[in-house]
């Protein structure tokens, strides 16, 4: 969930700012907020939250999945019942006019059509509503509220004002008063890795498939930091991963940002081909767009109309336009729209089924960009190419098109557009020019690490010694907004970097005497990602690791944490651990954290002992970064040894230690391909030194599924008992944590004797026997001394909340044992929850 400060007009802006990456929106800034936590910025005391979200981005899945949550007893306890009404079911046909309505008649519409409800039931829920107890989720605004059919406009109105209510919609022509806001914007960085995971699982099963291409492509979107940003959306994601499994890019050595969307675009349209029964397996790629043309220039020439309008929102009056100069006909368009590029949105006041009167978008803006580059070129190709030559001109420095002009730099290096590169390049680098340069030379950057990749023009050279000008001014002059710019478009850059002629330059640069001049320098190249350094540049970096100047050796050593995993040679590590025993603490300091940063991309076993002795530091900042590192080692720092210090570390230190290294303790458990992990932290909780035991039940429950097995929860069960009152209360939240798996009998009379020798205060044990109750078989097992013992417990706790407690659960287990012993806790949570009961 994202944020949202402010929402900006819908239209497209001249951004004068930063770039915006293909993984961010144009709305403004966004801070990261727990679903749990979304209602803390409501200062009202009617707690309302706007949720946006582009189409098919899971707003409807995130309103199934929290009251799937809140039903479960793990989300918004405060509330005694949530309502999700997917409010394009609010039509005259179900609610005919003639009628007011009220919320009970929406619940009973939507939940009870078929019974009706008691007069003591309607009641209670409108005393429910009164107490403001109850918190309605209304899913789809956009597609209701065009047509809310006048009958249900007052009780609508009632319950976004005077309930507790979360409202979803498209993020498009929404004008409300919502003060807080936010935005569901894809995947997190986890997200991916458990999709990918996911995907292939189910490709494994299906077809016998490598479960190592999992970890193959996961690299290799790591790998380029562009595409790495257009992963994070789902339906980005879904793409490649078909991609991935159809080899259609598995053997490109260069993949670039445009690569990856021209084969998007292959497979969509094979895809089409396929639906239109047309045979393709063995047709070249450039076959398949001949085949496609009509489809495909429609979509490019609509792209670089709305560019050009600056929306991306494409009225029926631009698809009219495309139509006419593209000479694509009505029954083309239908054909187009189902091609999955395009997605419509009606904002009319009375809804239409034709799709061709209603606007439409790209899936992503990175699509329209892309498809406006490719007709770009086609003009620059064809007869108007003094058109496309004018646009170059008159935007090249203008930002909403940077992306446009990098797709087209990366077209270039194919056959098909060959003719073009001439002219393109001579425009870019001809006047109007930026008389700064900054503008210039950032576009530049960015193009030029587009189109070196994939071809061997002559037009290369030319382009790289502009860079390499420009490269050398920035690392030996005290210029540092200046630096900052180039340095940032150089850290988004995949292949200039790895160029054999910019680590010379930087070799050159190196060579100074100068000892002010050679400080910038390193300066200057320690933010820059080298994966893959020379073997001479790698070698005077090694040098540098033991100058005189204290700031080189620092420097130095950071440059060499910056290299790739290539580069994690015995050498580079043998340098990085005598700079450990420097005398100057910022150069021990800085090794170590070079060290932590090889143990992720190459998790040597000298790698991973150096950072164990890391862990023996006085220094906490050093202490807290090798456990960092060590957490993210992989399976191969999965070993006793390691887990042994990081339970250990964060005795007496820091709390960011201690969070690190739980942190570690973690990533190693869910990483590691074995069970020695969860073993050995099950052998923990019974050590004699009780930090130790309440450290290892507090691993146990982060790691969720992984552990949610009959030993895990037999020994988190034994250290419930134990005679340290903390380690006993990890244990509970550890169990709270796993869920209904670890809700058995032996459990619940565990926490009930727990409860019983301690204040019924604490929240945590008090929340684990509650999950526990809301398991059917934890409870059925009860005997009828444990289920005396609860019933005292209940008696006696003012803190225990029963609301997630299904009734109808006690019911069950009275009516199928028939054991009145159960009809006491029957009663009692009836009393509480306001639920009466007849026989």
């Amino acid at each position: 969930m994202k944020e949202r400060e402010k929402q900006k007009d819908f239209n497209l802006e001249k951004q004068h700012g930063e770039i915006i990456g293909t993984y961010e929106e144009i709305y403004g800034h966004k801070t990261s907020i727990d679903v749990e936590n979304i209602f803390q910025q409501c200062k009202d005391q009617i707690k309302k939250v706007l949720i946006l979200g582009r189409a098919g981005i899971g707003k409807s899945t995130f309103c199934e999945y929290v009251t799937y949550q809140w039903a479960k007893g793990e989300l918004w306890s405060e509330y005694k019942l949530v309502i999700l009404i997917p409010l394009r079911m609010l039509t005259s046909s179900r609610y005919p006019p003639g009628k007011k309505y009220s919320p009970i008649n929406l619940l009973e519409d939507e939940y009870f059509l078929y019974e009706d409800l008691s007069a003591e039931q309607i009641q209670h829920f409108k005393e429910l509503c009164k107490n403001h107890q109850v918190l309605w989720i209304l899913d789809g605004y956009d597609e209701f509220a065009q047509n809310i059919p006048e009958q249900l406009e007052d009780v609508f109105k009632h319950v976004r004002e005077a309930q507790h209510n979360i409202l979803t919609s498209r993020p498009y022509a929404i004008k409300s008063s919502y003060d807080v806001k936010l935005e569901i914007t894809g995947f997190t960085n986890d997200n991916i890795v458990k999709y990918v995971e996911q995907f292939f699982d189910q490709i494994t099963k299906e077809i016998n498939n490598d479960s190592s291409e999992t970890q193959k492509l996961l690299r290799f979107l790591k790998s380029n930091s562009s595409i790495w940003g257009v992963a994070h959306i789902p339906v980005n994601l879904e793409l490649i991963c078909s991609l991935w499994c159809n080899n259609y890019w598995t053997k490109t050595t260069v993949l670039t940002i445009t690569v990856l969307y021209d084969n998007i675009i292959e497979c969509q349209c094979r895809r089409y081909l396929t639906r239109r029964n047309i045979k393709h397996e063995n047709l070249r790629k450039q076959t398949v767009y001949d085949k496609c043309n009509t489809e495909l220039q429609f979509l490019e020439y609509l792209a670089f109309k709305g560019m050009e309008c600056d929306t991306i929102m494409l009225t029926p009056a631009i698809f009219i336009e495309a139509q006419n100069d593209t000479g694509c006909s009505d029954d083309d368009l239908a054909q187009i729209l189902k091609m999955g590029i395009l997605k419509s949105y009606d904002d009319k006041a009375i809804g239409t089924q034709n799709q061709t009167e209603k606007q439409h978008y790209f899936v992503h803006l990175s699509f329209q960009e892309h498809f406006a580059a490719r007709h770009l070129l086609r003009i620059l190709k064809g007869t108007d190419k003094v058109k496309a030559i004018n646009f170059i001109n008159n935007n090249k420095y203008n930002q909403r098109f940077h992306f446009v002009f990098v797709f087209a730099s990366g077209l270039l290096a194919q056959s098909h557009y060959k003719s073009c590169i001439e002219p393109f390049w001579s425009t870019v680098q001809s006047e109007p020019i930026d008389l700064v340069g900054v503008k210039h030379i950032k576009l530049l950057i960015a193009c030029v690490d587009e189109f070196i990749g994939q071809t061997t023009a002559p037009q290369s050279a030319p382009l790289l010694k502009s860079i390499l000008e420009w490269l050398a001014f920035c690392a030996s002059h005290n210029a540092d907004a200046l630096r900052n710019h180039i340095t940032q478009s150089l850290q988004q850059t995949n292949v200039l970097l790895k160029t054999t002629i910019i680590q010379n330059t930087f070799l050159q640069l190196l060579q100074s005497n100068e000892p002010v001049e050679k400080r910038k320098i390193y300066d200057f190249i320690k933010q820059l990602p080298i994966d893959e350094p020379t073997e001479k540049l790698k070698n005077q970096i090694l040098d540098a690791i033991v100058d005189t100047d204290p700031y080189i050796r620092m420097n130095a050593c950071q440059v060499l944490g910056n290299f790739g995993e290539g580069a994690a040679t015995n050498e580079v590590i043998a340098a990085l651990i005598n700079a450990t025993r420097d005398e100057d603490g910022n150069v021990r300091s800085d090794a170590w954290a070079a060290l932590g940063n090889l143990g992720e991309k190459a998790p040597t076993n000298e790698v991973i002992a150096t950072l164990i002795d890391a862990t023996r530091d006085e220094d906490c900042y050093v202490l807290s970064k090798a456990c960092e590192a060590l957490g993210k080692s992989g399976e191969k720092a999965a070993t006793n040894e390691v887990i042994v210090v990081l339970l250990n570390a964060p005795r007496d230190k820091n709390w960011y230690v201690a969070e690190n290294a739980c942190a570690a303790l973690v990533n190693l458990g869910e990483k590691a391909g074995n069970n020695e992990v969860i073993a050995f932290l099950i052998d923990a909780t019974r050590v004699a030194d009780s930090y130790v035991r309440g450290k290892a039940c507090e691993v146990l429950g982060k790691l969720r599924a992984k552990a949610s097995t009959i030993e895990v929860i037999a020994a988190l069960i034994d250290a419930t008992r134990d005679e340290n009152r903390e380690v006993g209360v990890e244990a509970c939240a550890a169990l709270r944590n796993l869920g209904e798996k670890a809700a058995t009998s032996e459990l619940i009379d565990s926490l009930v004797n727990f409860i019983s020798t301690i204040d019924d205060s604490d929240d945590i044990v008090v929340g684990a026997l509650v999950r526990a109750m809301c398991s059917y078989d934890g409870m059925r097992a009860l005997n009828l001394e444990t289920i005396g013992k609860l019933w005292n417990c209940i008696r006696k706790s003012s803190k225990i909340d029963f609301t997630p407690i299904p009734l109808e659960l006690l019911l069950g287990l009275f009516l199928n044992s028939g054991d009145v012993s159960w009809l006491r806790l029957v009663a009692y949570v009836a009393l509480l929850q306001g639920v009466g009961v007849t026989v």
